[in-house]
């Protein structure tokens, strides 16, 4: 597992918000940097919008828990 400059812990984030704070903290990430993503769903809705936006080159995207209560994810920004 490659360590994360960043942890971002969402679940005590309101739904309605939680969107905008994730992609806000990979968007604030130096290119290089990875956060370690940790929710209590699928954050697949995450790398689906950086591929549509931003291209397969452009992230990684590395599952380190796979549910079923908690996901967490490393991300990449390259």
């Amino acid at each position: 597992m490659n360590t994360a400059d960043t942890v971002l812990d969402i679940r005590p984030t309101p739904p309605k918000d939680r969107f905008d704070t994730i992609m806000n903290a990979y968007e604030s990430l130096d290119i290089g940097s990875t956060m370690h993503l940790i929710v209590d769903h699928d954050p697949r809705c995450m790398y689906y919008t950086l591929q549509a936006t931003r291209g397969d080159a452009a992230f990684n995207f590395e599952y380190v828990e796979d549910g079923p209560l908690v996901w967490q994810v490393l991300v990449t920004r390259l």
